[in-house]
């Protein structure tokens, strides 16, 4: 009876019934943009050479560890900042006394010295650096203050936008300067020098 009736409508009854049109799993722009949005051969070339710059004083294993880790995690979808931030600043990149990024939360004054201190050391100065400003300062005073005080030294403070609250820079030799900022911009990092930096920060 149950076969008469499927031939009588017009269609067997016995078969799996497809997906409606709302049961179809729509994509939402940000799964479109992943699944179609890769970085090009070209930036990834600009993302390995600033890495490898900006490693370059950890030694060639160290240098290598964090390069191929940042690289690792450059898959469809994913920016050179993603990469940066997952490959470097994930619990299984930088070391301490290794670092080579300071990440500090926008609010988070206290943890500026000790993490520009480990920059320091990475970058094999033995002073260590004491923030006047006190922790009452806001975290871009305190980054500015770094800067004037690594300056005579014959280094360079960069800054990082990822686009989130915290802010990231990177210690870098003053002759290497403008070849790591090139670097980054060919990877299409959002990078900025200390002079930019105070300027836009400390406007007001």
């Amino acid at each position: 009876m149950f076969k008469l009736l499927s031939k009588l409508w017009g269609r067997d009854l016995t078969s799996p019934r497809g997906p409606t049109v709302e049961e179809e799993e729509i994509l939402s722009d940000a799964q479109i943009f992943k699944e179609d949005f890769s970085v090009s051969k070209q930036n990834k070339q600009a993302l390995g050479r600033f890495v490898r710059l900006i490693t370059a004083q950890l030694g060639g294993e160290e240098s290598q560890r964090l390069a191929t880790s940042v690289m690792s995690h450059l898959g469809p979808g994913d920016t050179a900042s993603d990469a940066i931030q997952n490959g470097i600043l994930d619990d299984d990149g930088q070391r301490r006394g290794q670092w080579v990024v300071l990440q500090v939360d926008w609010k988070a004054t206290e943890e500026v010295e000790w993490q520009a201190n480990e920059l320091l050391t990475t970058a094999g100065i033995t002073e260590t650096w004491n923030m006047e400003s006190g922790t009452n300062a806001t975290v871009p005073h305190a980054l500015v203050e770094f800067s004037s005080w690594v300056k005579p030294r014959g280094l360079r403070l960069l800054h990082l936008d990822f686009g989130d609250d915290a802010y990231y820079a990177l210690l870098v030799l003053a002759d290497q300067l403008e070849e790591i900022i090139q670097a980054a911009e060919n990877a299409g990092l959002n990078i900025q020098g200390s002079d930019d930096f105070e300027r836009e920060q400390l406007r007001d």
